[in-house]
């Protein structure tokens, strides 16, 4: 069951064409937040005008690769926490984008999707006003906030940093949480320092669940692998758990025995 959460939040989405007046750069969202019963505004800012990645004009935007950031944009990007009586708050998120994942964009910087895929693209992409029809659409929203941490407050939201094979969507956790106040992406109670890096499907049951529950993170063959990952995920007072545990697999391709168990 959804908790029930003390934070209000209202979706601003502002186009990314528009430059802001100070500072020279380009909002690409922008959302109110109740903390604490004091209204905080949270920004994506480009700190320049974007690159695009994966766009309707490539005909890449269809591969695994990407999964996620089609059709999308590139750059430096920041997620900046207003607050009353407080200096501005910056989180540069380009950090958490691994160069050992699938990433169309350059090392360090962040890829978000900017306009949504819709079902009937791969059939109209031929279309010599394919890409007008995209650049038409409304700007996806990227922060959906929840309480993944199951801390009583929705301050959190996924970020997607890279793909796996294929069109896996890797994830970090983005927000505040009451241990650590500060701008940050989640690690787990055991390793905070080190992001935890989450299929998007699997935070998602995450923020559902009631208690500690597997996953299965990869299994026997999926592109030649001969190892087969289940993940226990929680979520406690004392933060964000996770165990990896890896099975070996037999030549028919079934699960073997358990050859590793490891505290993320």
């Amino acid at each position: 069951m959804p908790r029930t959460f003390a934070i209000c939040l209202v979706a601003l989405l502002v186009s990314t064409s528009a430059l802001a007046e100070n500072g020279g750069f380009v909002i690409r969202e922008e959302h109110k937040v109740l903390v604490d019963d004091v209204e905080e505004l949270w920004q994506l800012q480009w700190t320049s005008a974007p690159k695009p990645a994966c766009s309707p004009v490539q005909p890449e935007w269809v591969t695994c690769p990407c999964n996620g950031f089609a059709f999308g944009e590139s750059g430096d990007l920041a997620l900046v926490r207003k607050r009353p009586e407080h200096e501005d708050e910056r989180l540069e998120l380009g950090q958490f984008f691994d160069e050992k994942l699938d990433v169309p964009a350059k090392k360090g910087e962040a890829v978000l999707r900017r306009w949504d895929v819709e079902d009937t693209d791969i059939d109209d992409s031929d279309a010599s006003d394919f890409a007008s029809r995209v650049q038409a659409r409304s700007n996806a929203q990227m922060m959906h906030f929840g309480d993944y941490d199951h801390d009583g407050r929705a301050t959190e939201f996924l970020l997607q940093v890279g793909t796996l094979p294929c069109g896996k969507q890797m994830s970090v956790l983005i927000g505040i949480s009451r241990s650590t106040p500060n701008l940050h992406a989640f690690g787990t109670a055991e390793h905070p320092e080190k992001p935890l890096v989450l299929q998007a499907s699997h935070w998602k049951s995450l923020l559902q669940s009631q208690g500690p529950f597997k996953v299965v993170d990869w299994v026997c063959g999926d592109h030649g692998s001969d190892t087969a990952v289940d993940l226990e995920l929680n979520a406690d007072a004392d933060g964000i758990h996770a165990k990896k545990m890896e099975y070996a697999c037999n030549d028919d391709g079934t699960r073997g025995p358990r050859t590793n168990t490891e505290r993320l």
